[in-house]
């Protein structure tokens, strides 16, 4: 057999896994949809989380060396490291900010994470896989999977037409929208939450804001059209797709008379409940691949690394998968029942108000770091007194949402909580205390 491992999809988590396992003596190849693998057209705030996702992926909290010349992004759980070359810049705060100007920090004068160069990224981890003796066929997309008596086969098509690789083992690293998972049957057993998700983001330069601390902040305009600022190269800002039309219900239009257009990222993509068992005999599911959303960038970087770990183990005759899976179910919160609650009443609620009801929200958390959504979701009879017309109408919205989410919740099987605290699900994003 030509290959031990075939690794589809060139993304954070594909580079981790192929880079890996070449390195450790495996004979890889990696096959990876577009032509030029280091190019970014997928919508990504490009944060590398110290602290505010944990334990997404990695079970305890990620840690950086930062150098003039060089980052090394460090994971004490799974015990590796990456070197990184490529600007950073540091994010202290997260700042809701409502039509009228009242602010609430999520985050204050925290260093819980950077900005850094996605597509640097990839091509640094690129160039140690391709030194390490992986072989990388670009242009090239993984179509099916299938599992044999001797291994896997892999069947790809490129502009040369279809081909079939085979090999030992298999690591699905291809996407929210992964060929892969499909054709092992797994979205058979996933329910389907938003059948097609789509978002458009770009990088704006000549966008003059005059807000204090905006260069090391994630600006939340929270309206019933919002949007997001964050950092990217250079001066320029991220800026999700409605900004130009939101941008009106704020005192800040003219931050954006010189505003250009530099780059337009997009996604499109089905959002389900979660691949449980990301192992489907001698493959194995990595990052977005089996998520309902994401594992962000280090969560996939980690999971590239375990999965090849336990297709070691498997290949010298121990049990590694039994072993990946538990990692996997443990490691990622959207396995926890706690995550698609945190995801509509947190994102979604907010959509349910007025302008006027948003201003009233941030005015009443002013001066606590909470998110205001996940804050009254928890509690919420603290405005009951307060704004009683508003509370009637902040419980219809509870309910609502509770609704909407039972088919997915009905997907988790008994004890598969992993924080102690049931409750954790309404906190802002912190590193939360695990049940191990």
């Amino acid at each position: 057999m030509k290959y031990d491992l075939i690794v589809i999809g060139g993304g954070p988590g594909g580079l981790m896994a192929a880079k890996t396992a070449a390195e450790d003596g495996l004979k890889v190849v990696l096959i990876e949809r577009k032509k030029d693998i280091t190019r970014i057209n997928r919508s990504c705030l490009q944060v590398f989380y110290l602290e505010w996702v944990c334990p997404d992926g990695y079970l305890e909290t990620v840690k950086a060396e930062l150098s003039q010349n060089k980052t090394k992004l460090l994971f004490p759980g799974p015990g590796f490291s990456i070197d990184y070359n490529g600007p950073v810049k540091p994010y202290r705060n997260v700042i809701w900010i409502s039509p009228s100007g009242h602010q609430v920090y999520t985050m204050k004068d925290e260093f819980f994470g950077f900005y850094f160069d996605k597509e640097a990224f990839v091509a640094g981890l690129l160039s140690e896989a391709e030194k390490a003796g992986v072989e990388v066929l670009p242009g090239t997309a993984g179509v099916a999977a299938e599992n044999t008596s001797g291994g896997v086969k892999v069947l790809t098509r490129s502009e040369l037409g279809e081909q079939t690789l085979e090999a030992k083992t298999a690591i699905a690293a291809d996407g929210l929208n992964s060929n892969i998972v499909e054709s092992l049957g797994l979205n058979q057993e996933r329910v389907v939450f938003i059948p097609r998700f789509q978002h458009v983001s770009y990088d704006v330069e000549g966008v003059e804001p005059d807000f204090p601390g905006h260069e090391n902040s994630i600006l939340m305009f929270k309206a019933k059209q919002g949007f997001t600022m964050g950092l990217t190269k250079g001066d320029a800002k991220y800026l999700s797709d409605n900004y130009k039309e939101a941008v009106k219900a704020y005192q800040c239009e003219h931050w954006f008379r010189n505003a250009q257009m530099i780059k337009e990222y997009a996604v499109s993509v089905t959002v389900r409940s979660a691949v449980r068992k990301p192992v489907v005999g001698n493959v194995v599911i990595v990052g977005d691949a089996g998520s309902p959303v994401e594992t962000w960038i280090q969560g996939a970087v980690a999971c590239g690394y375990q999965a090849v770990k336990a297709i070691e183990k498997e290949l010298s005759g121990q049990k590694g998968y039994p072993e990946y899976i538990n990692w996997w179910q443990r490691a990622f919160y959207f396995n926890d029942p706690g995550y698609f609650p945190r995801v509509m009443l947190g994102h979604g609620l907010f959509q349910t108000w007025t302008d006027d009801e948003i201003d009233y929200v941030c005015k009443f958390f002013q001066g606590q770091k909470v998110v205001p959504t996940l804050a009254l979701s928890k509690n919420p009879e603290q405005v009951k007194d307060d704004n009683p017309e508003f509370y009637s109408k902040l419980k219809e919205g509870l309910a609502h949402f509770s609704k909407l989410i039972e088919p997915i919740l009905a997907t988790y099987p008994p004890g598969s909580t992993i924080f102690e605290d049931p409750n954790a699900c309404f906190d802002r994003w912190r590193p939360y205390v695990v049940s191990r």
